[in-house]
């Protein structure tokens, strides 16, 4: 793979979002996140520019582009600094969409997804509770089946987008053990309900909220994909959510990088600009070292993604947990680069570490994620050793 997969057309592209982050984004963040508030209105402007679709196929509003193209809008939205606004805007279209485009009915598409591309509709995807996050399987919101509606009981948490969303592709069980199934839900229906969460480390600018749903007819022309087959749909869709997670992690380290590369050629202390000193000069490149790091193991989870699908999950997990965890770690010493200063408001690195900190828990956990490569890894081992027996 080249190490810049992008074409003059992904860079025209990346130009004009560039723009609009510029004049529709920035301007705003200080009073969103002073307020913690994400706006509607923000998802209006960006499906009439067509920037939640370019990915997506152009029979639903969509621009048709390749995988590249959501690449180069993720990693915009994370230079922004405003990590919150950019998790509810790529949760409202790499979360749920997908799923919709891969398993609704033409009805279906036509309903809720050519609206939730032209930002008229915003979307969540209900799968979290409150006792069930990276153990999908132990959801315990049901929908029972009453002929010819289901009949919904539970409650989801953590919900990105979860009190704005218009409409909820939400996981809930129709059978005993992993028999899951997925419906368009309608926020409308009655007995439905949602409150914000907002007492978070960070992500102001994300709308969060815990769902409730009591005794909610919902009716069968609902139903995603096939009845019990819901799990199955979840854990490749997950492929999707945890390659933007690593392309965000490695922009937002990028941004702190520069942010705090920036800082050392203006800062002076005992009478030189701090950049002259080499315990931060070692540090820089240190940083910079990792942020590479990130973009090349981000960068192949792309390509094998785009070649394999969800059947790339070996590289996907390993780029979310690399990537998440040293994101991490990078927006960290740019904050210490910072002083004093990176402690407080004023260079929006403080934002930045308290956003990027979500990073190794959503989208499946670090720990989640080694789980899973361990076991790929096992097995890697086990069918070596019997071909060699051979």
């Amino acid at each position: 793979m080249s190490s810049n997969p992008f074409t003059e057309d992904h860079n025209l592209l990346r130009e004009s979002f560039r723009q609009f982050v510029e004049t529709e984004i920035t301007p705003n963040i200080e009073h969103w996140e002073a307020n913690k508030i994400c706006e509607k209105e923000i998802f209006t402007k960006m499906g009439a520019q067509g920037f939640f679709g370019v990915s997506f196929p152009e029979a639903y509003g969509g621009s048709g582009l390749d995988i590249w193209s959501a690449v180069v809008i993720a990693e915009e939205l994370a230079k922004s600094n405003c990590g919150g606004l950019a998790m509810s805007l790529y949760a409202h279209t790499y979360l749920p969409l997908p799923v919709l485009l891969a398993l609704g009915t033409e009805e279906q598409k036509q309903e809720y997804l050519t609206p939730a591309l032209k930002g008229e509709k915003i979307a969540a995807l209900g799968i979290t509770e409150p006792g069930a996050g990276s153990d999908v399987g132990g959801i315990k919101t049901t929908a029972e089946d009453k002929g010819d509606h289901y009949l919904v009981n539970g409650s989801k948490m953590f919900i990105t987008n979860g009190t704005m969303a218009d409409f909820i592709v939400l996981v809930v069980r129709t059978g005993e053990g992993h028999k899951l199934s997925l419906l368009i839900f309608d926020t409308k229906i009655e007995g439905f309900s949602a409150v914000p969460v907002h007492n978070k480390l960070g992500m102001h600018t994300s709308d969060t909220g815990q769902l409730f749903f009591e005794n909610c007819k919902v009716p069968k022309s609902a139903l995603l994909g096939e009845k019990d087959f819901g799990f199955y749909y979840i854990m490749s869709n997950f492929q999707e959510e945890r390659l933007i997670a690593s392309i965000t992690g490695t922009a937002s380290a990028e941004h702190a990088m520069e942010v705090a590369k920036q800082y050392m050629k203006e800062r002076e202390a005992f009478g030189r600009p701090i950049g002259k000193f080499q315990v931060l000069r070692h540090k820089l490149a240190k940083m910079a070292i990792t942020t590479e790091a990130c973009r090349s193991i981000a960068y192949r989870a792309v390509a094998e993604f785009i070649e394999h699908g969800p059947g790339a999950y070996k590289i996907v997990s390993m780029a979310k947990a690399f990537v998440c965890e040293e994101a991490f770690n990078v927006v960290n010493e740019a904050l210490q680069i910072h002083g004093g200063w990176g402690y407080m408001e004023d260079y929006g690195v403080a934002r930045s570490l308290r956003d990027v900190r979500l990073m190794t828990v959503g989208a499946g956990t670090t720990e989640v994620m080694h789980e899973i490569i361990s076991k790929i890894v096992i097995d890697e081992v086990s069918h070596t050793k019997q071909i060699k027996k051979r």
